[in-house]
């Protein structure tokens, strides 16, 4: 669904900082102005690591409450550096994400730089930090089916990832239901 959605024309500006990805998208949607997402809520963060990175696919599972980056992105950042990621960057799937910030300003340290891109997956988002390696996320879509929903968190939990992130999804439920 779009509604509180709109499309705006990139700026070169915009345009330039994307060319890495082999083909910079030319819209980019964005709540407007006065409709700011309300900041996820209802609960504690969703969100299950794998007990050793670099087993499956994925080095865990993260389960926004909304398509709203801005309003979900502090609290995974957080809870990233709680255990001892700290990321630097982020890339996320442009047509996907509402709301995404360039920069996420955090108390005593850089900002966390945010790029977005047509070209990766919807369901994954990655972090990565200096020299250290890349964190792969499963993005479990915020109106996925409950049970669905938790049994890819339990998988997240216990390393089983592995596979495309659409197969996982539609494998344990938590595909959105169809409209």
């Amino acid at each position: 669904m779009t509604t509180g959605r709109t499309s705006a024309l990139l700026d070169q500006a915009d345009a330039a900082r994307f060319d890495d990805d082999g083909g910079a998208p030319t819209r980019l949607q964005v709540a407007p102005a006065g409709m700011r997402p309300e900041p996820a809520a209802g609960g504690a963060l969703r969100l299950s690591l794998a007990p050793a990175h670099g087993r499956g696919s994925f080095d865990g599972a993260w389960w926004p409450r909304t398509w709203h980056l801005a309003s979900e992105l502090p609290a995974l950042v957080a809870a990233l550096s709680a255990t001892g990621e700290t990321p630097s960057r982020m890339s996320v799937n442009g047509d996907i994400w509402t709301d995404i910030p360039h920069l996420l300003p955090r108390p005593a340290r850089p900002p966390l730089r945010i790029s977005w891109f047509r070209a990766l997956d919807p369901h994954t988002v990655t972090l990565s930090s200096g020299n250290r390696r890349r964190v792969f996320l499963l993005v479990i879509p915020p109106d996925a089916a409950p049970e669905g929903g938790e049994e890819v968190l339990q998988m997240a939990a216990t390393g089983r990832l592995s596979g495309p992130s659409g197969q996982i999804l539609r494998h344990a439920g938590a595909t959105p239901p169809p409209e």
